[in-house]
């Protein structure tokens, strides 16, 4: 009995555990962006604030988790994958929260908003970067069911397509950027230079969500792999 309990109490303080929960908290600062840019693109720059405190609030319970997982990462012969890629499997999963933050912080900073043009193909990029992070939550959420059925060779082609899925949805989410890029690059008479180089620096941040999304599905196909 002493000994199953030891074992329980290992299983369940796994690091995948704790990084399932990261992962999910950095999805929900993610899920802010469309929100945000209704308010910003509508010059609803009080509720563009209010929303960017959430996402700042988000991020830095992200932060916490992030530091929960380093300071109890086990050490030695309970450890079933590498703890170097833990630990770049929650680096990854935290930037698509610090970028998120990165984002909102610049066009809130400078009040900016895109052309209303460019709204309708602006709201499915971001809706599909979204998209791109939720797929990754979906992969760290498998791997960390994986780990409980010890990596069984199904469940371990069952992530691989959802990684896959992932690379599909960024691909797309670059292809959407490209667009919105051409299209504003036909609107710049119409803005000032200075707002028009924030933009598309706007449109690059975001575009780097979705990068490290699938940075995220890749590392955790590596540890099921393992």
């Amino acid at each position: 009995m002493e000994v199953r309990t030891a074992l329980s109490e290992v299983i369940s303080s796994s690091p995948l555990t704790v990084l399932e929960e990261h992962v999910n908290v950095c999805s929900k600062c993610v899920a802010k962006l469309p929100l945000y840019f209704q308010a910003a693109q509508g010059g609803k720059w009080s509720r563009a604030e209010k929303i960017q405190g959430d996402i700042a609030q988000l991020e830095s319970a992200a932060d916490d988790l992030k530091g929960l997982v380093r300071k109890n990462m086990p050490r030695g012969l309970w450890m079933s994958v590498s703890r170097a890629d833990l630990l770049d499997l929650v680096r990854m999963q935290d930037k698509m929260a610090n970028d998120t933050k990165d984002v909102v912080g610049l066009s809130l900073g400078r009040q900016l908003a895109f052309p209303a043009a460019l709204e309708k193909s602006l709201a499915k990029y971001i809706s599909t970067v979204v998209d791109s992070v939720d797929a990754a939550v979906a992969v760290v959420s498998a791997t960390r069911e994986l780990s409980r059925t010890a990596f069984g060779s199904r469940q371990i082609k069952a992530i691989a397509s959802k990684a896959t899925a992932v690379e599909r949805i960024e691909r797309k989410s670059d292809d959407m950027q490209s667009r919105l890029r051409a299209k504003l690059k036909d609107h710049e008479d119409k803005i000032s230079p200075i707002d028009a180089m924030f933009l598309y620096q706007l449109l690059s941040q975001i575009g780097e969500i979705a990068d490290n999304a699938e940075k995220v599905a890749h590392r955790a196909l590596i540890i099921a792999n393992s």
